[in-house]
């Protein structure tokens, strides 16, 4: 019932992260407030052969939305994302003339219209969705039972 078609996901407006050769493919919408999004990252970043579509959904907390701002308009995004989620380093403030609220509130639909309620909410390829951090030897099993 909570499946999706992966392939109408709107990867443009995600950050992404390749690893390896990154033939297997997941998407998470993440807070940047989330801990256990955090949890997660730390996981994906000890996994292999693997591309993270991440979409900035800052639901969480009243400063979620400038802290996806600062990210957003940081020069490397992926790089920005994972200093602040896995090593706590606050991105940069955004410059004034900095405005990706269009982008932000068209993940926030999306999120939405996928009915994403919490962070982190992990969609596979092949439709499956799990709500919540899943450890290294979950996600590993996950995706190798994706055809």
């Amino acid at each position: 019932l909570s499946a999706i078609d992966f392939s109408t996901l709107p990867l443009k407006d995600a950050i992404t992260i390749v690893r390896g050769n990154g033939k297997r493919k997941l998407a998470v919408f993440e807070d940047p407030n989330c801990g256990y999004c955090k949890r997660f990252r730390k996981t994906l970043a000890d996994t292999k052969d693997i591309t993270v579509y991440t979409f900035l959904y800052p639901i969480l907390s009243d400063d979620s939305r400038a802290k996806v701002k600062n990210v957003l308009c940081s020069s490397d995004k992926a790089k920005a994302w994972d200093d602040w989620m896995v090593n706590g380093k606050t991105p940069a403030a955004a410059p004034e003339a900095c405005n990706p609220n269009a982008s932000v509130d068209k993940v926030v639909d999306l999120g939405k219209k996928l009915k994403v309620t919490g962070t982190p909410t992990i969609f596979f390829t092949d439709g499956s969705r799990v709500p919540g951090a899943i450890d290294a030897k979950t996600l590993e099993s996950r995706l190798a039972s994706i055809k």
